[in-house]
């Protein structure tokens, strides 16, 4: 009987815990629902930006999938903690206020930004507070994933995108003179036979660093155990983000250059072909990296 009554406190418990939990993400939704709502616009808006962070939506589900899929480790232990709760959620609070109010004098997206990591530690915040610090270090990884909601602030994305473009400008050269294509270059302007191509920003390809950014830290998190090896992973992503950019950038200018102009104003390939390519660095490039790495954890070497 004693046994029976244990489980049933503790299935109360357990169920006052995620109640409390619940009200406190709702409070922490409702603060920033404008702003959830200008993130939602920006996802599915059609603008270049919108583009860009397409794959948000999706964010709270996966995260939640992995919640899910490691609930009996996350919850085989807890505990309240209020004054580490209270504190990450002090800290939430504080960003919100202080981080909005910069923000809103400067740029939008940034504004967006403090905001989303404001929503992420307090839903830390709250989930310390009545499951505790042990509970947290199970979930930490479904918690964190949520910090991909967060737009990336402009003072971080420009420079990211140049180091992009350039890079990916400089393979492509390379690889056009490796080849012997007859080249005349202009900073970022290339002139081929016939043809003059611009690596503009929008040839970055930061749509698929991106992308390749959340399946690195997924495939990492499922595949691979230590978290040198994550890393080792992750620090691959920029690379091979280039090298497919510039395969890319060669390919349509060779099809435009050789064969047909259209390939580089209105093909299916320039507009949308970025898929085909980003398949092609994960066969060349990126299931390689994870293979030796896999194979490298199971010699105990890293």
């Amino acid at each position: 009987m004693k046994g029976d009554e244990g489980i049933m406190q503790e299935e109360i418990g357990m169920s006052q815990r995620a109640v409390g939990f619940i009200v406190i993400m709702l409070i922490g939704l409702v603060g920033v629902h404008s702003q959830l709502y200008s993130l939602w616009e920006l996802s599915f808006g059609h603008s270049q930006a919108s583009e860009l962070y397409s794959y948000m939506p999706a964010i709270p589900f996966i995260s939640a999938f992995f919640f899910w899929l490691n609930r009996k480790s996350i919850f085989e232990e807890f505990y309240s903690s209020a004054l580490g709760g209270a504190i990450l959620l002090a800290v939430a609070a504080i960003i919100y206020i202080l981080g909005t109010s910069i923000a809103s004098t400067e740029i939008h997206d940034n504004e967006l930004s403090w905001a989303m990591l404001s929503l992420v530690i307090w839903l830390m915040g709250g989930f310390v507070c009545f499951y505790g610090f042990h509970a947290f270090k199970k979930a930490i990884f479904p918690l964190c994933f949520l910090g991909f909601m967060i737009p990336i602030p402009s003072f971080i994305l420009d420079p990211y995108i140049r180091i992009l473009q350039r890079f990916s400008a400089e393979v492509s050269f390379v690889a056009f003179k490796s080849i012997g294509v007859p080249i005349f270059r202009d900073g970022m302007v290339f002139n081929l036979p016939g043809l003059s191509i611009e690596v503009a920003k929008q040839c970055s390809g930061i749509r698929s660093s991106l992308a390749l950014i959340i399946f690195t830290v997924i495939c990492g998190y499922i595949l691979l155990k230590r978290n040198v090896s994550r890393l080792i992973l992750l620090a691959f992503v920029v690379p091979i983000a280039v090298v497919k950019n510039g395969l890319r950038i060669v390919t349509l200018g060779l099809l435009g250059a050789y064969v047909d102009k259209t390939y580089i104003t209105n093909h299916w390939l320039h507009r949308s072909g970025g898929i085909v390519f980003f398949i092609a660095g994960l066969l060349v490039m990126f299931l390689p990296v994870l293979w030796s790495l896999r194979t490298l954890e199971k010699k105990t070497i890293i």
